[in-house]
């Protein structure tokens, strides 16, 4: 009983981390660069479009980045960015299947935010069943059912953003020499994750049903 708490525990300790890795640092940065654009764009007085934390890879091989300087040395360093943030001033016309687009994606954002933050009410009240001794219940079976799909839906809505995200860049915008790439649209972490959660859901609602014939057995 005492491990199985400690492992909720952990549990909810590294979901908050990955919740401000994942969702509260990039808003933060987001927000950063959001300010940086609307400050350029009062400067400059033009309109702009951007594009957020594309992966992008070489259209060549052999090609790097000589813009950067090694301040240590005052030296000349090669780099090949693999995730980068776009600026434009101007866009082909956007047909209205863009914008559809655009709008779906960001529902799918809406909606991976609001699940993120479902799962840490279903882990304390498990937390809190623990706490009465209450293991063997079906309602837990319930909550832990649940953070398997929330956590599932999440890598679902996250890869399906993603990659509308980078078709809607690669339909405005052709770098000279990056094109976008998809090699970590899809997120297999969470899938996974919440593959595991719901497959271990299921052997503990077995030895619940297992348990629960033993009682009227005897």
């Amino acid at each position: 009983m005492k491990r199985l708490k400690t492992l909720c525990i952990i549990l909810l300790i590294v979901f908050f981390g990955s919740l401000y890795q994942g969702a509260i640092m990039p808003f933060i940065e987001g927000v950063k660069y959001g300010l940086a654009i609307a400050r350029y764009e009062i400067d400059s007085k033009t309109k702009t479009d951007d594009f957020l934390m594309m992966d992008v890879i070489s259209k060549n091989p052999n090609y790097m980045e000589t813009t950067e300087t090694n301040l240590k040395t005052n030296d000349k360093v090669l780099i090949r960015p693999i995730n980068i943030s776009i600026l434009v001033h101007s866009l082909p016309e956007k047909p209205v299947w863009w914008i559809i687009l655009q709008v779906i994606s960001g529902l799918l954002t809406a909606a991976t935010l609001i699940l993120g933050l479902w799962i840490p009410f279903l882990v304390v009240k498990i937390l809190r069943s623990l706490q009465q001794s209450e293991v063997f219940e079906r309602i837990n079976l319930t909550r832990i059912n649940r953070i398997g799909i929330i956590i599932l839906a999440i890598g679902v809505f996250g890869s399906l953003m993603q990659s509308a995200n980078i078709f809607l860049a690669q339909y405005m915008v052709d770098l000279t020499h990056y094109e976008f790439s998809y090699t970590r649209a899809i997120d297999f972490n969470s899938i996974i994750m919440g593959v595991v959660i719901l497959i271990m859901n299921e052997v503990l609602k077995i030895a619940i049903e297992i348990k629960e014939e033993q009682d009227l057995t005897i």
